[in-house]
């Protein structure tokens, strides 16, 4: 046998093994994702607004006289809500159980992405990345509310894990339509998800579920006479606002939506932007699933959602917590991030980054929960007042200006335990990476800055 032989294997056995975690800290993670969901339901005033109130009357007229309104909004999420709409008319009104609507799904989605990632990837990265999605994103006011972007997150990437898995694909494809049809623009992103997985397996069928999903698209508008109806934003002191429909010119679109710091998803998803490829090449415990697959194909999806609500007049989503159109990217933000938080061969600097992005997050999820609804009069309800400060200007920013205004002061008591859980997710993440740096810096330290500040290393 060769001596090229030996040496990986030797390198092999002189690998310091992963440390065993204790039993103990899967309950905690449990009790802390348990108390994730709880906090979503009582920490926030849970509520049909804005167009989803238009949704709760497009239900409640197919359930009460049979027929389709002429509503722009898809009527296929409205359906899955029908058993929440007569429970909530037995017991006092529809809306009792129709604001529930998108926690369940939230709730039923995450545990479908337990169950089919079980055994097939380290518990302990599960836990990571389902604490991460409920503790520190911006996931709060979208399941508080009856929009559609939660329905359409969990349908499309727990159907798109179906398929990465390979059983039963068709019913990962089946949940991915259902989702895109009910928020229509989305089907560019699945488009992008089809065209990819086309181009991998060399099979032009699985194109066919995108044609179905632009097929059902079509033929909702076409029996309802709606879908978008081309309005307009105000006319301000920005240079292509108040134009009709998807005229936003494509390039400052896509800067704005990237960087905007009132809605950049920079900002609101920094955990999407962290390369995870030497992470998940480092992971410990098997992986018999291709989780880089799953996460490019999430990537896509969003890509291709960038692309379509580019040109849009509305790419900022109205008034509403940060980039709500992009909430699906919630999930590859917090996968890379629980990766990254695991990998303990990481360098310095990539534990660092890996710190702030863990920090911002951490403030994203305590932000979107407790100031959701809070509107600078410098953005609204005067005459001079102008909206593109609160998308655009860091002081005036959904993440930033409770700060500016120290809503801290505000506080309730059920606030402060909230806040209170925050920061013991935060430490519980946080704390072994901490250690780590810890680590690296007192090493940095001895082999690197101590020789150079000897007195003999020094000399006129």
């Amino acid at each position: 046998m060769s001596q090229t032989t030996l040496e990986p294997a030797a390198t092999a056995s002189e690998a310091p093994a992963a440390p065993r975690r204790p039993h103990w800290t899967a309950v905690v993670e449990t009790l802390l994702i348990v108390a994730g969901l709880a906090r979503l339901v009582w920490g926030q005033q849970v509520a049909v607004v804005a167009d989803g109130v238009d949704r709760l009357n497009s239900i409640s007229v197919l359930l009460t006289d049979g027929r389709l309104n002429n509503s722009e909004y898809s009527i296929m999420g409205p359906l899955f809500s029908t058993p929440l709409w007569l429970l909530g008319k037995a017991v006092a009104t529809p809306e009792a159980g129709i604001k529930y609507f998108n926690l369940v799904v939230f709730t039923l989605g995450l545990a479908a992405l337990w169950l089919l990632l079980r055994g097939l990837v380290p518990g302990a990265l599960i836990r990571r990345f389902m604490l991460i999605t409920v503790a520190a994103s911006l996931l709060p006011p979208d399941v508080g509310h009856y929009g559609s972007e939660t329905f359409t997150m969990m349908g499309v990437m727990v159907g798109i894990v179906v398929v990465v898995r390979g059983r039963r694909r068709g019913w990962g494809w089946a949940a991915a339509v259902v989702g895109v049809v009910n928020t229509p623009a989305t089907v560019v992103g699945f488009g992008v998800v089809g065209l990819a997985e086309t181009w991998r397996h060399r099979r032009l069928r699985l194109l066919v579920p995108v044609a179905v999903a632009a097929a059902l698209i079509l033929l909702e508008i076409l029996a309802r006479k709606g879908g978008y109806v081309g309005d307009r934003g105000a006319k301000d002191v920005m240079p292509f606002s108040g134009r009709p429909g998807f005229s936003y010119p494509f390039f400052f679109g896509v800067l704005a939506i990237l960087f905007a710091f009132g809605r950049g998803i920079v900002w609101y998803l920094p955990g999407m932007f962290l390369p995870m490829r030497r992470a998940l090449a480092d992971l410990d415990g098997p992986v018999g699933i291709d989780l880089a697959r799953i996460h490019r194909l999430w990537l896509l999806f969003v890509g291709g959602l960038v692309v379509v609500y580019a040109p849009w007049w509305a790419w900022y989503a109205g008034m509403s917590w940060g980039p709500r159109f992009f909430l699906a990217g919630i999930l590859p933000a917090a996968l890379a991030l629980a990766l990254r938080l695991g990998h303990r061969q990481a360098g310095l600097g990539a534990n660092l980054l890996t710190l702030a992005v863990l920090l911002l997050s951490s403030w994203i999820g305590l932000n979107s929960l407790f100031w959701h609804e809070l509107w600078p009069t410098a953005c609204f309800n005067t005459p001079q007042s102008v909206e593109a400060l609160c998308w655009y200007s860091p002081e005036y920013s959904s993440l930033w200006y409770p700060l500016v205004s120290w809503q801290f002061a505000h506080l309730t008591a059920t606030q402060w335990l909230s806040a209170a859980y925050s920061a013991v997710v935060l430490g519980w993440l946080g704390t072994p990476l901490l250690r780590r740096i810890a680590g690296q810096l007192a090493t940095a330290w001895r082999d690197h800055l101590t020789p150079r500040l000897t007195r003999t290393a020094w000399r006129w």
